[in-house]
């Protein structure tokens, strides 16, 4: 016996909440970012986080960096499905506290630093009028219910997720000499992730005039079905008696001509098969043997219907979701930094291996979102209780030069790639088919002593396949913006700006849906829209150059 499930409830909470980076990663990680969009060869504070062994390069003593961003997005899905009451579906994701906190320590040929930041996550993504992949599944199936008087349907839809993955940095800096410096360290992850939501009063409109709720409607057709398939039986039962004794080779017409069967039992059972969808031609054509196998085949079909009815309208009552989950892993990070031409160029290098991570499901009794039954009867949850998914944080190797054309004028470029292959990520073979790469260049120039603004794009390259893709966590290709600046309030406290828009690269898929036994194609375009501001303040305590 099959399990009996029902597609418009298997939504993929796996909300994208990445603003910066690939996949899972932030590295959106300091207000100098958003005003350059490329740090990979900082030498300054922030290279606790994007190029730890540059941290050779400032003079001797304590550093502290603290910076916030203000970060929003909006997800848009489109879908052309035909028989969708909407056909327009916008989330918004809101992360107004993006924090990062850098510490180092720089003493001789050594640096000590500590980074705070959000790694991954961030924010919190609201859908107040649901998803299409959980929409259409219900406009499919009122449209094949029309033959029974279902013209529509309404539902009341609200999904929320919120993810956080912190991050807490340690490492070592060391200068092998002036020019060549290595650091080693790693970082710890705690990842916090919660849906909640509901799908509620789902009703069809009927012909007749007002509206039923569905479960209570296919409730009604199940015990329909359920009284046709004893109403079968009974008939094959009935035929019992002619086929017992040796008649099962006449038809109906033979029966009756040969006096073994009347006119009205004749007119009895084949009122019966037309009620269940035979022609008169095949009642005529049938064998009172075949006759009876088809009774008990249609007894066995309208109960095997009933039962999925039974199902799908448990299915179709108001449900909630209230999931958190939870899980740490260990990130270990090496790097190097390069100095050349009379310190005019840096070249920083950093490796962040593989995180291995698995999130753990903490469930409510009743609120995993049940989304089948197994053939006992006991729901099956989408989020079971204690369940555990594979959440690596993939590997991240970056490249950054930065080259002082003169005194007032510095380029800086960037290239990000990250292992996504090679995580342990459920069908990752199939459904990435490149990792995420992402390309920056970004220029500063010191306009005054105290004042420093800068620019830069940023582009960064998916390369998941349509599989991976879903309303709740799409990845797509983007050019990122960003502008701002440095104000030195003296030598020890410098005030930084910026802010940034992103551009994507909108995408659209084609699809399938049942109706009944009858594909349907149409298409989704998926588009997002995001920005950013972010103030932080960096603070030189001990001796000044």
């Amino acid at each position: 016996m099959k399990k009996i499930t029902v597609t418009l409830l298997s939504l993929l909470l796996a909300v994208n909440f990445t603003y910066a980076g690939g996949l899972v990663t932030n590295t959106n990680q300091s207000t100098a970012w958003t005003r350059m969009l490329v740090r990979d060869a900082s030498t300054s504070i922030d290279a606790v986080y994007f190029n730890p062994a540059g941290l050779a390069k400032l003079s001797d003593g304590f550093y502290i960096s603290l910076s916030n961003q203000s970060i929003y997005q909006t997800q848009t899905i489109i879908a052309n499905f035909p028989y969708l009451n909407n056909k327009t579906y916008i989330g918004t994701v809101a992360a107004p506290v993006f924090p990062s906190l850098y510490m180092a320590y720089k003493t001789g040929r050594f640096a000590f630093s500590l980074g705070v930041n959000v790694i991954g996550g961030g924010g919190s993504a609201t859908f107040n009028n649901g998803i299409p992949m959980a929409e259409v599944p219900i406009a499919a199936l009122s449209k094949s219910l029309g033959s029974l008087g279902v013209t529509g349907y309404s539902a009341d839809m609200f999904l929320k997720g919120s993810s956080v993955y912190y991050g807490v940095q340690f490492g070592i800096t060391y200068a092998i000499s002036d020019n060549f410096s290595i650091y080693a360290g790693g970082r710890y992850v705690i990842a916090r992730n919660s849906y909640s939501g509901y799908v509620n009063d789902i009703k069809f409109n009927l012909a007749s005039g007002g509206s039923v709720g569905a479960s209570t409607f296919m409730n009604g057709v199940g015990d329909q079905a359920m009284a046709g398939s004893a109403s079968a039986k009974t008939a094959g039962d009935g035929l019992q008696n002619w086929v017992g004794a040796g008649a099962g080779g006449y038809t109906f017409d033979q029966a009756v001509n040969g006096g073994v069967m009347t006119a009205q039992q004749k007119a009895v059972f084949e009122g019966a098969l037309l009620q269940f969808g035979f022609t008169q031609d095949q009642i005529n054509a049938m064998t009172l043997s075949a006759a009876q196998t088809a009774f008990y085949g249609t007894s066995t079909a309208l109960a095997a219907k009933a039962k999925q009815l039974y199902g799908g309208a448990s299915l179709m009552g108001n449900q909630d979701i209230d999931v958190k989950q939870s899980g740490t892993g260990f990130t270990p990070i090496v790097g190097a930094n390069i100095s050349m031409a009379n310190n005019k160029i840096d070249i920083g290098i950093k490796y962040e291996f593989i995180t291995h991570m698995t999130l753990t499901n903490s469930t409510p009794a009743g609120k995993g979102y049940k989304i089948g039954l197994n053939p006992d009867g006991t729901p099956i949850y989408m989020f079971p209780d204690g369940a555990k998914t594979n959440a690596d944080m993939p590997s991240l190797l970056s490249i950054g030069i930065n080259y002082k054309v003169s005194k007032v004028f510095s380029l800086q470029g960037g290239v990000h790639m990250y292992g996504d292959r090679n995580t342990g990520w459920k069908d990752v073979k199939t459904e990435i088919g490149k990792n995420f790469r992402e390309y920056a260049l970004g220029a500063e120039f010191n306009v005054a002593p105290n004042l420093t603004l800068s620019a830069g794009y940023l582009y960064a390259v998916t390369g998941v396949n349509q599989s991976y893709q879903s309303d709740l966590s799409y990845s797509l290709t983007t050019n990122t913006y960003g502008a701002g600046g440095a104000y030195k309030i003296n030598d020890r406290v410098t005030f930084q700006f910026g802010g940034y828009i992103v551009s994507y690269n909108d995408k659209t898929y084609s699809y399938t849906q049942n109706i009944g036994s009858t594909p349907v194609n149409y298409k989704k375009n998926y588009s997002k829209s995001t920005y950013g501001v972010s103030f932080g303040l960096d603070f030189k305590l001990g001796k000044t150059k």
